[in-house]
């Protein structure tokens, strides 16, 4: 094996993170791992790069034997880490990126033609098709992937670790990327691949390792595994992956939310409407125009034309203030800018709208904001349901569980809420729960209107589909015609006619 780790084990404060974890990668094999957020996926990968040193057990790079690595033994020894959070300045070409903090001179002079030859280079072998000269501002989130995997391989690794790294691509840009990692397994290169997603295992690994608890709890051949099998491993117990129930509100009852003719930068004109206790989705591909619809109805984007009712009433355009007034709530695709105060605490991010409504007279309530910060995380199933803990200690699907607590808690009287990517970057477990939020909202007669790239969500979720391309309504498919393959055939089919018209 070129690369391995033995026994590794790592605690904090008495408390084991790591117990004993074992783990191979062959030459030009594509090794997935999974697990639940907090199953120690993070804290592997940080003893791999040197980020942290483990308390006990070894890593194999090569014919190098380890017991831990500093960040510059990490990259001298051959271990290359690409985060989810992409290290690239935004100033700089792609080639000035792919040489930072390590460019080619000669004497106090930078040999820039002789960067760009070298990163063309890389990005050929990836065949990326991506300039040297290329501006990022002129790339994809596929495109800046894709460098920044060239920049790793640049260093020539022994391994290239790969850490959630479609978590904020589209289906399309999730292949292409898909596509560059396989021309890199054809160059015998051991790809270590953390992921969420588990359409991607099935195209693209060759074995998966599951840990759960710190533990290794399944490892295999990817061709001997299906799917509940890796999902079963992953929470540790069976999970319905069913349809969601039959819509129980009257078909021709008014609706919670009726747009007609809506029109605003980069949408419509769009007419729907969402009906008391029905799951909508929102499917397109990226440019369709499903977060520019949720961000206009919710007053953050301009409204240009149209009319928005909220049980009859008109909307009138008013910003965000007018929208939760209204009974609207947003929880937007990027919690880390958009929702998320990670040096507040849990409760101070959950009750953020609250605070008004638990106190009396200008004082706050700290009994009413214990009580209503239980029920909320209780709800959710919030881990740690501390109150004091910072919001950036939680793992990702837990910090997305407080931002929609923030709206399905007692002193809300949230009519519609709207959700956008709402499980992006989220283990199995934390969707299980936010699922089960999302329905039992809508089983107590609230309305959620709900975008998601991933196809297979929206089949478990949605009561209705309605199709985006363009801005525009292109198709609004029923429960019973609602399947993976038809909505990606469908936003590919009305994306192509579109080009070619």
């Amino acid at each position: 094996m070129t690369f391995a780790v033995y026994g590794l084990k790592k605690s904090y404060g008495g408390v084991e993170v790591l117990k004993g974890v074992d783990l191979e990668v062959a030459d030009g094999e594509i090794h997935a791992l999974l697990g639940a957020n907090g199953a120690g996926k993070s804290t592997l990968i940080k003893c791999l790069s040197g980020a942290i040193q483990p308390d006990e057990g070894a890593i194999i790079v090569g014919s190098q034997r380890f017991d831990a690595l500093t960040p510059r033994e990490a990259r001298q020894a051959g271990i290359a880490v690409v985060y989810q959070d992409l290290s690239l300045a935004a100033t700089l070409d792609v080639a000035d990126n792919m040489f930072l903090g390590q460019e080619m001179t000669f004497g106090p002079f930078l040999r820039k033609r002789a960067q760009r030859r070298e990163a063309a280079r890389w990005l050929d072998e990836m065949g990326t098709g991506i300039k040297p000269t290329a501006s990022l501002s002129s790339l994809g989130n596929a495109g800046l992937q894709a460098v920044e995997i060239a920049k790793a391989l640049r260093t020539r690794p022994k391994v290239l670790i790969l850490d959630e790294p479609t978590a904020a691509l589209s289906e399309r840009e999730a292949t292409t990327l898909g596509e560059h990692l396989l021309e890199l397994k054809k160059q015998n290169l051991p790809l270590l691949y953390v992921t969420h997603r588990l359409g991607e295992i099935f195209a693209l690994a060759d074995r998966v390792t599951v840990l759960r608890g710190g533990r290794v709890v399944l490892t295999g051949k990817v061709a001997d595994l299906d799917r509940d099998t890796l999902v079963d491993a992953i929470v540790g117990e069976r999970v319905d992956r069913g349809r969601p129930a039959p819509f129980q509100g009257a078909v021709t009852a008014a609706p919670m939310l009726r747009v007609e003719s809506l029109i605003a930068a980069g949408i419509g004109p769009v007419t729907f409407e969402v009906r008391r206790g029905e799951v909508l989705g929102v499917f397109g591909l990226v440019g369709s125009g499903r977060t520019e619809l949720l961000e206009t109805l919710f007053g953050s984007r301009r409204r240009y034309g149209g009319i928005v009712s909220v049980e009859g009433k008109p909307l009138r355009p008013g910003g965000p203030s007018a929208a939760v007034s209204a009974g609207l709530a947003l929880v937007p695709a990027d919690r880390l800018r958009k929702s998320i105060l990670g040096s507040l605490s849990s409760a101070e991010n959950m009750l953020l709208s609250s605070f008004g409504l638990l106190g009396r007279l200008g004082l706050r309530s700290r009994r009413a904001e214990r009580r209503t910060f239980a029920e909320a995380t209780a709800r959710l199933d919030l881990r740690p349901p501390r109150m004091d803990l910072e919001a950036r200690r939680f793992s990702g699907g837990n910090q997305q569980k407080l931002v929609i607590a923030r709206w399905l808690n007692s002193t809300r009287d949230c009519r519609l809420l709207m959700l956008d990517e709402p499980t992006q970057g989220v283990d199995v477990g934390a969707r299980r729960d936010i699922y089960a939020a999302l329905r039992a909202t809508a089983a107590a007669g609230g309305s959620v209107l709900v975008t998601s790239s991933e196809p297979e969500e929206l089949v478990q979720i949605a009561h209705r589909v309605i199709v985006l391309s363009g801005g525009r309504i292109a198709a609004t498919l029923r429960a019973e015609d609602i399947d993976e393959t038809c909505l990606l055939s469908l936003a590919h089919q009305i994306e192509h006619q579109g080009h070619a018209a």
